[in-house]
């Protein structure tokens, strides 16, 4: 043991200058001078091992009992927070409580973010609330939020989330489309927009985008300008290439796609249509046509197949006539429909042929009075 501790303080560079000053003043043995000097540093890391541990467990402790929650989550937070006493965290919480969240915000909170257990509450807490709530955002709909994106709390209010709020002005969003892209993709605020947006609306005003679009994009579809710039500048290329027009909701859909899925699984779903007899132009005209299509899963894909050419009769190429049927409810819209004009048609009572289009796509009130 003596020995280990010798080769490892060593190792460290801990004893050498020390053994070289006592032996020439003194004429020590450096193992003798090792074995004298053990006692007290074992007893130093006796006392650090002890400290850890009851930092450890008061950890643990805390995340259960005042932040609700289960023992195996607060021992996998424990790992990236360490609390020494109550007084930091519980300021916090008092200041979360005061402002209407409730322990399950909290617990949300926690688990996700930690670390704001140990932030200072009236400097980096309460100015968020209050400039949130100065926007119009509710107590009730701010707890919502923070407990959805915690590192909203965690991010800079006068060198981050205001600029964003300016930045979003200044792309002709309204006061009301801010509030709502905050109560709907509060991750948004987490990003310099003003780096990571304005040079890709940049490249898209360009290209002939109107400014009104930018406000569609960033209220409904941010994660176009989120991407990193490489990949947008690619994904700009494909969409261009495959004969969007810039100037039409069709360009935004189409790269939205390709935002949300990989090339992998974009073919992917390719060849599941090419599984039910359709060709690749078929498939370029379904794109062109509809391709936030291509977002429906592949089992709503292969159920709606199913049904429709299946146990409904109608060809499987002509589904590409009318996409949006993939983006429909199967159970609440397209089966029913599609089952009572089968039931109408077998007895007589609708005698012209209805496209698929017919069946499904008017609204409720109208399908019902068109019968």
């Amino acid at each position: 043991m003596c020995g280990y501790l010798y080769r490892r303080l060593v190792n460290a560079q801990v004893l050498p200058n020390i053994c070289r000053c006592v032996v020439q003043n003194l004429g020590t043995n450096p193992l003798d001078l090792c074995l004298s000097l053990l006692p007290t540093i074992i007893r130093s890391f006796s006392t650090k091992i002890e400290q850890v541990r009851k930092d450890y467990l008061f950890t643990v402790s805390y995340l259960i009992n005042s932040c609700g929650l289960s023992p195996e989550i607060a021992e996998s937070v424990s790992k990236r927070i360490k609390l020494q006493s109550a007084e930091k965290p519980d300021s916090v919480l008092k200041v979360l409580r005061n402002s209407g969240f409730t322990t399950v915000h909290i617990t949300k909170i926690v688990r996700m973010r930690p670390i704001l257990l140990l932030a200072n509450p009236e400097r980096s807490i309460l100015p968020k609330f209050e400039f949130f709530k100065s926007l119009g955002i509710t107590a009730a709909e701010l707890a919502s939020v923070c407990s959805l994106t915690p590192a909203i709390l965690g991010h800079s209010l006068e060198n981050l989330l205001i600029p964003n709020f300016k930045f979003l002005k200044s792309v002709t969003l309204s006061d009301a489309n801010i509030i709502k892209s905050f109560r709907n993709d509060s991750w948004l605020f987490t990003f310099d927009l003003a780096k990571n947006v304005s040079p890709k609306l940049a490249v898209l005003k360009e290209l002939g985008m109107s400014e009104s679009f930018f406000a569609l994009i960033l209220t409904c579809y941010a994660p176009i300008v989120l991407q990193k710039r490489e990949k947008f500048d690619k994904n700009v290329k494909k969409v261009i290439e495959m004969g969007f027009d810039p100037r039409k909701c069709g360009f935004i859909h189409a790269m939205k796609v390709f935002v949300s899925m990989t090339e992998s699984t974009l073919e992917q779903k390719f060849d599941l249509f090419k599984g039910w007899g359709w060709s690749n132009e078929d498939i370029k005209l379904v794109f062109k046509k509809c391709p936030i299509c291509m977002n429906a899963s592949e089992s709503k894909i292969m159920n709606g197949m199913d049904f429709l050419v299946n146990k409904t009769g109608w060809q499987s190429t002509y589904m590409a006539l009318f996409p949006n049927v993939f983006l429909m409810s199967l159970e609440q819209r397209v089966i029913p429909r599609c089952l009572v004009i089968k039931v109408l048609q077998s007895k007589g009572l609708v005698k012209k042929i209805l496209s698929l289009c017919a069946c499904v796509k008017p609204v409720e009130k109208v399908f019902w009075i068109g019968l």
